[in-house]
């Protein structure tokens, strides 16, 4: 019976949670961190290993490389998007539904009353925290997180000890801050000594297996060097847009090194500098934990005193960045499980102030969105109009569902069936429109453009106006022109020209704005006149006869305003007369 509950927990909230991942990685990324993951896979795809210099640990390289190999099987450009904010994400999807998983096998071990069981799952899988770090930012951190939270689980069953140092390595192999849980880990890990050290050879193994393929391609070092030496002294600041105690006593990127109340570093004043005295203060914190790990004896101790660490390390340390809160969170959720009572209210404000923190540089936006938002509140709506008229469709359409004997990773298989469709959808997108010239054809953009008038910028052959790859609504063009409204482009016709055919549409770079209405012209007349177009809408077509016209003009009319006017000219092919 508890296994059926814990199932049918699982199936509701589990599909729930990879459900809201997929949508809000719609949401615009910070772009920032999309140029690391362009730049390092970009590396991968051309030199592989060898000569890889980013500074992030080995274990999320390994699927940067998978990222890289399928760019390249595929001939897909390597450049910032959906495509690869979605597929580096990957890991985090699979990560957040497994800590579903795990909530609701002890919600249902527990035994929480139903309501509350529901609560607290549907805080966990729809918890804006990890949501904003997650598929909004676009950043990995749960990842390494779920190794960490599997190594405080194994270290506290007698039957799981020999997995615990084996996934304690793992979480320092996918992030170094993951050595935050050594207090905790290890304080356990002492105190149950003689059964603890059977793991370490399947801990060195896996060490082993995830560093070989580094050593043989002879980086280790290099990769040891970025990933752990380089980035301890990588942000010389008290606080980097992180809501901690610098930022509070000393404000935002002030200098590490500078003693508080404007003490002069000379003697003994350097130990009041934040790079100083907050290492002290966390090993205070980390030493008074260890303390009380020593003696933790059940598993909600050991996900409290984690919560806690975690908290520390983003509150006094230097350096610390505005999303690292996001470590509390996953391990306050356990806790909150294990314990609701006492953690509930503890959880709900290192919650808060996470995604309060991440919302300042990166909140909830993109232009992607609207069309999802709109189709939910419309979803929301219909499904509140037929609960008003039949109060039991929805528990008996429930209680039907919970009677079919789903077997337990159905949510995993439903993320898959998800996501690889999403893929190969992505890649057909990014995959340029190619277009077929008969002899008599050839492209405009092979004329030079005699002159031009445009209102922002200059007008781009074969990309847009800010210099992105063409791309109107996911899809991308290799041939065409960027240019902006208003605009007017002038080109010279050879005599023997017959007709003209296009696409037109807004560029994916101006973020979903702008509207524009294309016309093809003389100087003497108007030839063609489109629609106004939309940002994030269907590019329109249009084909124009032009023979005998000597001098013809692309115009880009702003409809209004001419923000975001990204206007593209995509395949323009002029066909001469046979």
């Amino acid at each position: 019976m508890k296994n059926n509950k814990s199932l049918q927990y699982f199936l509701i909230w589990g599909v729930i949670c990879l459900l809201a991942n997929l949508f809000c990685t719609n949401a615009a990324a910070f772009g920032g961190d999309q140029n690391y993951w362009v730049d390092w896979v970009k590396q991968l795809s051309k030199n592989g290993l060898e000569r890889f210099n980013g500074n992030y640990p080995p274990l999320y390289v390994f699927w940067l490389w998978i990222v890289a190999q399928v760019h390249s099987l595929a001939n897909i450009p390597i450049e910032k998007g959906t495509l690869i904010k979605f597929f580096c994400l990957w890991p985090v999807y699979f990560g957040h539904v497994g800590l579903v998983d795990l909530a609701s096998r002890l919600v249902a071990r527990f035994k929480l009353p139903k309501y509350s069981a529901h609560l607290v799952l549907a805080f966990v899988a729809l918890n804006p925290a990890l949501l904003l770090d997650g598929p909004i930012w676009g950043q990995v951190d749960l990842f390494p997180c779920i190794f960490g939270i599997a190594a405080l689980y194994c270290v506290n069953f007698r039957g799981l000890f020999k997995y615990a140092s084996m996934f304690f390595a793992l979480a320092l192999l996918a992030k170094f801050q993951m050595i935050l849980l050594l207090p905790i880990f290890g304080g356990i890990f002492l105190r149950r000594y003689k059964q603890s050290w059977r793991g370490l050879p399947l801990m060195a193994v896996a060490i082993v297996l995830v560093l070989l393929p580094f050593f043989v391609a002879g980086n280790l070092s290099g990769l040891l060097t970025h990933a752990y030496l380089n980035t301890t002294e990588q942000y010389p600041f008290s606080t980097y847009n992180a809501a901690n105690t610098w930022m509070f006593f000393v404000g935002n990127t002030s200098r590490d090194a500078n003693p508080l109340f404007g003490l002069s570093p000379e003697g003994v004043g350097f130990l009041l500098s934040p790079s100083w005295l907050g290492k002290i203060l966390f090993v205070i914190i980390s030493a008074y934990i260890l303390k009380c790990a020593l003696f933790a004896k059940t598993l909600r101790r050991t996900f409290e005193l984690a919560t806690w660490e975690a908290f520390a390390f983003f509150l006094v340390l230097p350096g610390m960045h505005e999303r690292y809160l996001i470590y509390a969170v996953p391990f306050a959720c356990v806790w909150m499980v294990l314990e609701t009572k006492k953690a509930w209210i503890w959880t709900l404000l290192v919650t808060a102030i996470c995604a309060m923190n991440i919302s300042m540089v990166n909140g909830f936006k993109g232009a992607d969105l609207w069309v999802p938002v709109s189709g939910l509140a419309l979803l929301i709506f219909i499904a509140g109009v037929v609960n008003n008229f039949a109060p039991r469709a929805f528990p008996a359409l429930i209680e039907k569902l919970a009677r079919i004997p789903f077997p337990r990773f159905t949510p995993y298989v439903v993320l898959a069936l998800f996501l690889f469709p999403m893929l190969i959808s992505e890649i057909v997108g990014l995959m340029p429109v190619n277009v077929e010239l008969s002899s008599n054809q050839f492209y405009l953009t092979d004329l030079p453009i005699d002159h031009f008038t445009q209102q922002y910028g200059r007008p781009r052959v074969n990309r847009a106006v800010d210099g992105a790859t063409l791309t109107v609504r996911g899809q991308q063009y290799k041939n065409g022109i960027g240019t902006h409204a208003n605009s007017e482009l002038f080109f010279k016709m050879p005599a023997d020209a017959d007709s003209l055919e296009f696409v037109v549409g807004i560029d994916d770079e101006a973020g979903g704005g702008g509207s524009v209405r294309f016309i093809v012209a003389t100087p003497e007349e108007t030839l063609w006149k489109g629609d106004v177009v939309f940002g994030n809408r269907k590019p329109q077509a249009g084909k124009v006869y032009i023979g005998g016209k000597q001098t013809i003009i692309l115009k880009a009319d702003a409809d209004g305003d001419n923000a975001y006017d990204h206007a593209d000219w995509l395949n323009v092919i002029v066909t001469k007369r046979k």
